[in-house]
């Protein structure tokens, strides 16, 4: 009996695995996310989101008029250091636009960030897995050459998904779950 009780409190307190999980429902972290589009500019592109029993949907309708173009899901800041993961995990389904995930480091959007592109499902789920290596970094929207390093892993304090193919129309992405590994 004493090896059992020994055993049971090993297991509850030791980690099962090194990941951050961001697991989205009513009952998680989905309230804490916010949209932001092209509107704050003068743009016309539109967006919700809902909160499900286990995901969330972000979708609307992508305007190009007044220079617009993009909208974007962010999370709440969070400072957990990215830089003891090497992969990010996706379970999600998407229509209409192709998105990104974008790695933020800095409140304001003229700063440099890190983003990785990923393609819309035609609404079938699917789970992807992304090197953090392969983030490269952009600034208002351009491309700079840089990829993320370990150093600037540790100095991301915001997540965000980001529809910005500056293609006109509709778009829903769901996700279930964001997973740092």
């Amino acid at each position: 009996m004493m090896n059992t009780l020994i055993f049971i409190l090993i297991t509850t307190f030791i980690p099962a695995s090194n990941q951050y999980i961001i697991d989205f429902g009513k009952t998680t972290e989905s309230q804490k996310w916010t949209t932001v589009v092209d509107g704050v500019m003068g743009g016309k592109s539109t967006s919700e989101l809902l909160e499900l029993n286990n995901s969330i949907l972000f979708s609307g309708e992508i305007s190009l008029k007044n220079n617009g173009g993009f909208a974007s899901l962010r999370g709440v800041r969070n400072y957990e250091d990215l830089s003891n993961y090497t992969t990010v995990e996706i379970k999600y389904r998407s229509a209409g636009q192709d998105f990104a995930l974008r790695l933020l480091k800095h409140e304001a959007f003229y700063l440099p960030y890190f983003k990785h592109n990923f393609e819309t499902t035609n609404w079938d789920w699917k789970t992807i897995n992304i090197p953090l290596e392969l983030f490269s970094e952009y600034r208002l929207s351009d491309e700079t050459g840089n990829t993320v390093t370990n150093d600037e892993l540790k100095k991301i304090n915001r997540l965000g998904i980001i529809v910005s193919n500056k293609i006109e129309g509709q778009f829903k992405i769901e996700i279930d779950y964001i997973k740092f590994k």
